[in-house]
């Protein structure tokens, strides 16, 4: 049977990569996430924190009621025999305010984040607080690719991508189809709406959710 510490390795290495990211996921830091592994025990508040975070993580298993392993749990013989590997790449190289989001040599992951029943083509953190107080600088933001800016929803929130490598996380209001131009949005008061030609848009992608330390 698998010890605590086995069993929280295995669900950092499978929701998110690092003991950070994790940590963010359920709602605690990583000098906590650093303590259970060294203690070989997840505190009863610690299993509860997980339970909710990730209803795929049954109560039983982390406590050790039921040897089986969990649902969801994928064996990891399967990521080496050509198996899908599970979760989305995440970006820690990769503010929002410089590159190329599609591989650029300066974006480097070697990390995947999963969040069940969330649909996501890849997750970054923000650096900057233009979209204050609705995500916060040092937030991971999960972004979804759109086909086209016929796709935008007014009102929602998007990464937006131009031929300048310059990437913007703003708020698209409404859309003209007659303009040629694009009228972006800040959350935070301090900072102006602004004008962008259409045609230097090269990739739109929808902001679908946040992950954020409530410690």
């Amino acid at each position: 049977m698998m010890d605590a510490r086995e069993k929280l390795k295995m669900l950092i290495r499978e929701y998110g990569g690092t003991q950070t990211v994790f940590a963010s996921m359920i709602g605690t830091t990583q000098p906590t996430i650093a303590n259970w592994l060294a203690q070989n025990q997840i505190p009863e508040g610690g299993i509860a924190k997980i339970c909710r975070a990730l209803p795929d993580v049954s109560f039983e298993w982390l406590t050790g009621q039921e040897e089986m392993p969990r649902r969801g749990y994928q064996d990891q013989s399967a990521k080496y025999s050509g198996a899908e590997i599970a979760g989305q790449p995440y970006y820690s190289r990769m503010p929002a305010s410089a590159g190329q989001l599609e591989m650029g040599h300066e974006d480097i992951t070697t990390e995947r984040i999963v969040i069940p029943g969330v649909k996501t083509t890849a997750y970054f953190p923000v650096v900057g607080n233009s979209m204050d107080p609705t995500i916060q600088s040092g937030d991971i933001v999960g972004i979804r690719r759109m086909d086209g800016l016929d796709r935008i929803r007014p009102n929602d929130i998007y990464l937006i991508f131009t031929r300048d490598n310059e990437r913007m996380l703003k708020r698209i209001k409404n859309i003209n189809q007659q303009s040629p131009y694009l009228t972006l949005y800040s959350d935070n008061p301090a900072y102006e709406p602004f004008d962008v030609m259409k045609e230097q848009i090269v990739g739109v992608y929808k902001a679908v959710c946040i992950i954020r330390s409530l410690e």
